[in-house]
């Protein structure tokens, strides 16, 4: 295997000779937490208090014969020696990292087993729904999907739910909840990852979570500081801006912060949008643009605003300093830097720990931050406050690295009681947003039954649920599908008629339609032309419906296919299109499946904006005017 190679001079001879804790030791550190992190700290060289500081991604390990990159997987020798020799505080791991229990398991349990000392924080994103990271593991329907429950117990059911799948598997810090709201519609990034656009019950949801995760010892990350819900670009590839003014932000995005954060939120993740209300100091580019400073590099956000205003004393977390946002527009280096000397504490993913040459720029990256803070007495000051930070949460938390026992993981992670609950949640959230004498559709004997979205596998998604009603109602449907780009206009009137006739029922599923959607808008246009029933089945965002005419019944599920956008890799949220379908359909005592319940989290409006089509807490049962 090939040798990592040797700490520069400059740091290796810095370092101190560190040991890995021991549970007795840890047990002798708690007695005072406090004294003991002031002790742990003074005693670090400086290499061991900038380890603290990074949490690294190592979500591959060099390439295979045919260059592609290789999911890290399983503990090698390189990456154990980068954790013990840089003493790095924390790591995250990502649907790459997690194949199954006993993988993940053992995974954890030997990134614990490398440290150079204190017990390492492993991080993931289980935000839940659109944002979820374990392949085997309990999801639960996300957060605008439990926005459209009302019921702040079920959030505490999905906190207490990821809370006990992820310690039982040695997870420690989990990002979430998401307590932006989304208040633009137009949001490509949050979306129905925010429980609403109402702040009130984004407050209260977001705070029955981290109360029922906190049943556990998991600590809680709020996204994204001062609030990513009113952006129209995405962060991962652009530096979107916030054109709020003050008051404005005061009134909607700060306060779900402040409320979860008096109610026990143990960190909070930056977002990397420029908000000139808030600090309008000009930066360069690496081009030489003059763009504001995103949030992730504002001292005015993150230390006058969260630390001095709000009085806030716990962790913050850069997000990814990988994403677009940061790492296509300023030198890394001098990115973290002005991060740290803004406010932060831990600086997530700085560079892509991908491959052994990423070790040489993490070695640079340290060189360059000991060489600034022997040059800057405040950036030294701050490295020791966020130091002596991190090393007090992990003792307040009394966070181990004993070996985490696979039996009782396999027990927990997934189980059919979880899964169960899964379910419960999310047929609980589909809302009926409009039914004009369509649903619910009582099956016949024979049932013929189109399929149409813009991706094969969750055509194949459906019509496998579709086979579980069959046999539930005890009926025949043949279903057949078709993938085709609904936003785009390549289809043709004459294509159409073909695909409607015969058909006994079309469900359209849509996954955030914009503009004129030509293509779904002509299948809409032949079914009621022939009077063939069809649902539009909203798949994602709930607000499809506002770019579509003529629609018969639509509803939204809010959620079908989860997509992790850091590495455009889509997992399937089975629960909410499970849901969903048998909220289509009536049982041969003409009784729903699954009678609509949910209400609208989010007021839906037209495509200028200017008028609202369906507002917050709309939603039709079978029971009401249709």
């Amino acid at each position: 295997m090939k040798k990592l190679a040797l700490l520069s001079a400059c740091i290796f001879s810095a370092m101190s000779i560190a040991e890995p804790m021991t549970q007795a030791q840890l047990d002798d550190l708690w007695k005072d937490k406090q004294k003991s992190a002031e002790e742990i700290v003074k005693n670090m060289s400086e290499a061991e208090k900038i380890g603290q500081l990074f949490m690294l991604d190592f979500r591959y390990w060099n390439k295979d014969k045919n260059g592609e990159p290789v999911p890290f997987l399983a503990m090698n020798d390189e990456v154990s020696n980068v954790i013990n020799q840089y003493h790095l505080g924390s790591v995250i791991l990502f649907r790459e990292n997690l194949i199954d229990t006993p993988q993940t398991v053992d995974l954890i349990n030997k990134l614990q087993s490398s440290r150079s000392n204190l017990p390492l924080f492993i991080g993931t994103d289980q935000e839940g729904g659109y944002v979820t990271r374990l392949r085997v593991g309990t999801e639960m329907p996300g957060n605008m999907a439990l926005g459209a429950t009302r019921n702040p117990a079920l959030a505490e059911l999905t906190g207490m739910i990821h809370g006990y799948e992820l310690s039982s598997l040695g997870f420690n810090i989990n990002f979430g909840p998401v307590v932006d709201v989304n208040n633009n519609q137009n949001n490509p990034v949050i979306g129905v990852r925010s429980y609403s656009d109402n702040k009130s019950l984004v407050e209260q949801l977001s705070v029955n979570y981290i109360k029922g995760i906190h049943k556990y010892n998991l600590l809680t990350s709020l996204k994204h500081f001062p609030g990513h819900g009113n952006v129209s670009s995405d962060s991962h590839v652009d530096l979107p801006v916030v054109n709020s003014d003050a008051k404005t932000w005061r009134s909607t995005e700060l306060p779900p912060f402040k409320y979860a954060l008096a109610h026990g939120a143990d960190a909070v993740m930056t977002a990397h949008i420029i908000v000139p209300a808030l600090d309008n100091h000009k930066i360069k580019t690496l081009t030489g643009k003059e763009v504001g400073t995103p949030a992730t590099l504002s001292k005015p956000i993150l230390h006058d605003i969260l630390r001095e205003e709000l009085k806030y004393d716990g962790l913050i977390v850069t997000d990814a300093m990988d994403m677009g946002a940061i790492a296509d527009n300023f030198d890394m280096n001098w990115a973290v830097e002005t991060s740290l000397l803004a406010g932060s504490d831990i600086v997530l993913m700085p560079i892509k720990m991908w491959d052994s040459a990423a070790v040489t720029r993490l070695d640079n990256m340290y060189r360059h931050l000991e060489e600034q803070a022997e040059k800057n007495p405040e950036l030294k000051k701050r490295i020791d406050e966020s130091a002596k930070r991190v090393v007090l949460k992990k003792l307040q938390q009394e966070i181990t690295a004993q070996p985490i026992d696979l039996n009782t993981a396999q027990q927990v992670v997934a189980s059919k009681s979880h899964k169960d609950l899964e379910n419960m949640v999310s047929e609980q959230a589909v809302t009926l947003i409009k039914n004009e004498k369509v649903l619910p559709y009582q099956l016949k004997s024979q049932n013929n039954i189109l399929v149409i979205s813009d991706e094969s596998p969750r055509n194949t998604l459906i019509q496998k649920h579709l086979s579980d009603i069959a046999n539930e109602t005890n009926v025949n449907i043949q279903s057949s599908e078709l993938v085709v780009k609904l936003n785009e206009n390549t289809l043709t009137k004459s294509d159409v008629k073909k695909l409607v006739k015969g058909q006994d029922l079309i469900l359209l599923t849509t996954y955030n339609l914009k503009d004129t959607p030509a293509n779904a808008q002509l299948i809409i246009d032949e079914a009621n032309a022939s009077k063939t029933p069809l649902v539009v089945i909203s798949s994602r965002n709930p607000y499809d419906i506002a770019y579509l005419n003529d629609v018969k019944a639509n509803i939204a599920i809010y959620g079908i296919t989860g997509f992790d956008v850091t590495n455009n890799n889509r997992n399937s949220l089975e629960t909410n299109i499970r849901s969903g379908l048998r909220t289509l359909f009536a049982d041969n005592n003409a009784q729903p499946l699954n009678p609509p319940k949910g209400l609208l989290p989010v007021n839906i409006k037209n495509p200028k904006g200017d008028k609202i089509l369906f507002p917050y807490g709309h939603g039709e049962t079978y029971n009401t005017a249709q």
